[in-house]
């Protein structure tokens, strides 16, 4: 039999599966069918479009619509179809017992009110996929759905096109030059187009009329061309194995298509790219629609240039050729890539006549570098001034970093004449403590423009070690290339995430089997992060759920997509239609797409995004369903129609919809009273706010945040009122909040306010110290429990309990302890420390003062006059500066800083130049205000050498300058008052010593105070 023969035997069987299908289910396709389909395609297009139901707003809504739709659909399905089956398949068990996962976690759910409004999100998904399953059950209808999903893609891109041109507004749709769109987040956004893609492409490569295929070359493109301007990455990287994956499945007949469709849209979307990018960054909305137009215009044109082509070999195409092909496209690629970047082209920089003063730099960071070493820097320059002599038009600038990043500008050219493609040499020495540069190039004023080309950096004298520094290139939109040069294993965002899966992995740790219900990740990080950092999504979908449900759910989880899996190459080996093969495979490929890179992502906590990938599983489980061979029309009804009564699945699912909807219902409800409770609140409206709490609270009582914001207003009024049974019930409302949400660290730091207001001082610091083992992180925790330990030491004294205050303020002290053991277990990547802050410094450093003088019973009211406090011994953070300052040093200044011990810090400048410390933090000094500063100092500096300086930021400046300081060879108090000015404004202070270079002299430095008079 020939090859044309065995085709058309193929398509009579695909015709005899058809209509066996069409006759064994759907027998009945009425207006209540058509009516509930049209639902499902409304629900397949809209979710994107609502922040990509990530919040509760728009989420709740949409569990009631896909509930209801649901509903409508069993009760047809049951009472009309009599269709008695609702599970065939083991895609149907693992979807339903992912559900069952959540289910059970709410038993141990650690926040019952995050662990509801998961169950509910994947009952909404396994509705999805039940919905999308039972209705794919033909060739056609699997386009249908499939077309839907790609429109509403479409639609996503358009819009976030649209909002880089600057013609659409949407919140969060385009910042920091990456589209967002709707999705709000570009690396989802990102996933999402990917999937998209393949689905578009696979639809493309199997659509039989010329005008589909003309319509998906447009959509293709559009998707392409948004999903580059995302600048996500993890995505550019993904990209080209999903594809790949894509190409080497699908069938034979469209593999070419898929292939030549593809690099065609590839090849227009990267060529407009550039015209696009410069129109978006120089805010051109005409620009950018005329780039994005004429790249559509030619992707069409295009696709009917190369249609006839994949026509004609599609059918023909050996494996060898195929693989031909695929070699010569990876050369034609690599070929482009390397043209693009080597191709440079000048960077400029300018500012137009009208066009407000302002620094326009780009800095490209320079690695491996010699200390106190020459350098030359060679750039072709050209620069236009401005119209006053100051207003340069170029500017080179080089800043040096230490290993601390500390940064020196340690060279200023600029550029005042006009000059044309001037080639300039700019000399300059590092300095000691150099380990890395940073070189700018600037313009800054209106009318002013400057160019820079052909950058090279070398030691002088020695032009061997010369690094091309290139600035821009040609065909790459230099938002793109900035982009692909950061990618790097030590990129803060490649770093942040493995800290998440790492704290992620204790906290599997601790609750391995049934995890901590869902939304528990966010409800317990703080207490096992290992630096501070504030993300509510791990950042992989695996592991999220892994957290949340235990390794039961995770073991659901691949069982889930090993059946995906397994279904999506069973069809792909069976006798099935090419086209339900094709599709398949499109949609397998979108699903692994998705499900790849949320491995490193939080896409599919985007309920949109994993509404989406539960729909491609219900086009995979169709599929499949529909490769196994056929029983007649009168066994499928046998098997079906089992009694003219309803069976028990129905109701079960019909059930399954009801606990979808109703609650949803009155948690929206709830969700609405507490937003209207905070507007009263805004509004100064106490008694308002409290009713709508309490509405908020009955229609969602599992939302802690409810009951504690009641309490609060409950204790409010109850103590303005002085009504006791109110006070009580704010008390019962607290504690109700806490057992809801166990680790919020919040909340028991309301509680241990509440305590120590109400004078149960041990309960109170217990609730704190509570709070610090929640969220050890977080540095005003720390200060409300240094606070308290300094506030309840004094009433002990008072109460002559010197023991019980004596440990108060030996517990004050080991708060710095524990937060250098903190700095200590965080990744040395870890973008910050834990900082000790100026109120919690000035806290344990009273407690230390009440310990000195335990004796005197009154001494605490000396204590209220002290505004600042420095004890120069105490570096939790481990960067070898004492905590509250930090350093710089000019030109030739080379401060080094040791602290010795717990005596003092040693300072010495052991350059030329002036060296200066200062505090990181303001402090709040009073206007007409006495202070006395007392410094506890020795060293051998010379006193012409030191100046300490009281600066403001509004008001007369320097307020103060103390140039006397003569410290001598032992630790010893010197003082110096000051009294501020009338137009200082309280709370914008710093301070700075200055210290001149002297090399081998020092200033030893025990400890700093500021009292008030």
């Amino acid at each position: 039999m020939g090859r044309k023969q065995k085709l058309k035997e193929q398509r009579k069987n695909d015709e005899r599966r058809n209509e066996s299908l069409k006759q064994g289910i759907h027998t009945e396709r009425g207006t209540i069918f058509y009516l509930i389909y049209i639902g499902l395609i409304i629900l397949l297009l809209y979710p994107p479009y609502f922040r990509g139901m990530f919040f509760d707003k728009e989420f709740l809504p949409t569990h009631m619509y896909t509930g209801l739709l649901f509903l409508a659909w069993v009760i047809y399905k049951g009472f009309v179809l009599r269709e008695q089956q609702f599970t065939k398949a083991p895609m149907d068990y693992a979807t339903l017992a992912l559900v069952g996962a959540y289910f059970i976690s709410l038993f141990v759910a650690v926040n019952i009110r995050s662990a509801v409004g998961e169950l509910l999100k994947y009952i909404n998904y396994l509705m999805a996929f039940y919905l999308v399953s039972d209705f794919a059950r033909t060739k056609k209808d699997i386009k249908i759905i499939l077309w839907a999903m790609v429109l509403s893609a479409f639609g996503v891109a358009f819009i976030g096109i649209g909002a880089a041109a600057g013609t659409f507004t949407y919140n969060g749709a385009f910042v920091g030059g990456r589209i967002n769109s709707t999705i709000q987040y570009p690396n989802t956004l990102a996933a999402y187009l990917t999937a998209a893609f393949m689905i578009s492409t696979s639809l493309w490569a199997t659509a039989g009329w010329r005008w589909q295929r003309g319509v998906l070359s447009f959509i293709n493109y559009t998707l392409f061309l948004c999903f580059l301007f995302t600048l996500s990455r993890a995505a550019w990287l993904m990209f080209p194995a999903f594809f790949l994956i894509l190409i080497i499945g699908m069938p034979a007949e469209y593999r070419m298509k898929a292939l030549g469709y593809s690099i065609e849209t590839f090849a227009v979307a990267i060529l407009a790219s550039p015209g696009f990018g410069a129109a978006i960054s120089a805010a051109n909305k005409n620009s950018a629609w005329m780039w994005y137009a004429a790249g559509a215009a030619i992707a069409v044109i295009l696709f009917f240039a190369v249609e006839k082509i994949s026509e004609r070999f599609a059918l023909r195409i050996k494996p060898k050729v195929i693989i031909t092909a695929l070699i010569i496209f990876v050369i034609l690629a690599g070929t482009g890539g390397y043209i693009a970047f080597t191709t440079e082209a000048p960077l400029t920089l300018s500012h137009g006549e009208n066009e407000s003063e302002s620094w326009k730099t780009a800095w490209y960071p320079i690695k491996n570098v010699k200390p106190d070493t020459e350098y030359i820097i060679k750039v072709t320059i050209s620069s236009k001034p401005g119209a006053k002599e100051e207003q340069w038009g170029a500017a080179l600038l080089v800043n040096s970093l230490d290993e601390n990043k500390n940064s020196v500008r340690i060279l200023n050219e600029y550029i005042k004449e006009d000059v044309d493609g001037q080639v300039k040499e700019f000399t300059f020495t590092t300095r000691p403590d150099t380990k890395s540069l940073s070189i700018g190039f600037s313009n800054r004023f209106p009318g002013t423009a400057a160019t820079f080309s052909n950058v090279q950096f070398y030691e002088s004298g020695d032009k061997s070690t010369t690094q091309k520094i290139t600035l821009a290139y040609k065909y790459i939109p230099q938002a793109i290339s900035r982009r692909i040069s950061s990618i790097n294993t030590g990129d803060t965002s490649v770093s942040g995430r493995l800290s998440f899966y790492r704290d992620a992995l204790k906290i599997i740790k601790s609750h391995p089997i049934l995890g901590t219900g869902g939304g528990g990740w966010k409800s317990v990080y703080f207490a096992y992060q290992s630096y501070r950092y504030f993300t509510t999504e791990v950042h992989s979908f695996f592991l999220q759920l892994w957290v949340e449900t235990g390794t039961i759910g995770l073991l659901v989880l691949v069982s889930l997509w090993a059946f995906a899996l397994i279904s999506g190459f069973k069809v792909m080996r069976s006798d099935a239609n090419l086209e339900i093969k094709g599709l398949t495979w499109g949609a397998l490929t979108g699903a692994i797409a998705l499900g790849g890179h949320s491995a490193m992502d939080f896409n599919l906590s985007l309920g949109a995004v994993a509404l989406y990938l539960w729909e491609l599983f219900g086009i995979i489980k169709s599929s499949s369903y529909m490769a196994e061979p056929q029983k007649s029309a009168a066994d499928e009804t046998k098997k079906e129609k089992i009694s003219s009564t309803v069976a028990w699945p129905v109701w079960a699912y019909a059930a399954i919809s009801c606990i979808l909807i109703v609650p949803s219902f009155f948690l929206y409800q709830g969700y609405t009273y507490g937003q209207q409770a905070v507007r009263y609140i805004q509004q100064q409206d106490v008694m308002k706010a409290r009713d709508a709490f309490e509405k908020a609270s009955k229609y969602d009582p599992l939302t802690a945040s409810f009951k504690a914001d009641l309490a609060q207003l409950e204790d409010v009024i109850g103590r303005q009122t002085k009504n006791d049974e109110l006070i009580k019930k704010a008390e019962q409302d607290r504690m109700t909040a806490i057992n809801l949400d166990r680790y919020n660290a919040k909340l028991q730091t309301q509680l241990g306010a509440y305590y120590l207001q109400n004078g149960k001082l041990p309960e109170g610091l217990s609730a704190l110290e509570k709070a610090s083992d929640l969220n050890p992180y977080n540095i005003e925790i720390w200060e409300n429990l240094a606070d308290a330990y300094e506030k309840v030491a004094e009433v002990y004294i008072r109460m002559g309990k010197k023991d019980e205050a004596l440990d108060l303020t030996q517990k004050s002290r080991s708060i710095f302890d524990k937060i250098s053991d903190l700095n200590m277990k965080s990744p040395k990547n870890a973008p910050e420390k834990l900082e000790i802050t100026n109120n919690l410094m000035l806290y344990v450093y009273k407690a230390g003062l009440l310990a000195e003088n335990v004796d005197d019973k009154n001494y605490y009211k000396k204590l209220k006059n002290l505004v600042f406090a420095s004890d120069f011994t105490v570096d939790a953070d481990h960067d070898g500066i004492p905590d509250l300052w930090r350093t710089s040093n000019s030109e030739k200044g080379l401060l080094k800083v040791d602290i010795i011990k717990k005596d003092y810090a040693r300072l010495t400048n052991e350059g030329q130049g002036p060296s200066y410390i200062f505090t990181k933090q303001d402090i709040s000094l009073k206007p007409q205000n006495l202070y006395t500063i007392n410094l506890l100092v020795s060293g051998d500096m010379p006193k012409d050498k030191l100046v300490f300086n009281v600066f403001t930021r509004e008001g007369k400046n320097p307020q103060y300058q103390w140039k006397e300081i003569n410290p001598t060879g032992q630790l010893s108090k010197i003082t110096a008052t000051f009294l501020t000015t009338k137009d200082l404004k309280e709370g914008k202070q710093w301070l700075r010593l200055d210290i001149q270079g002297v090399p081998q002299k020092q200033i030893n430095i025990k400890s700093l105070e500021i009292w008030v008079e």
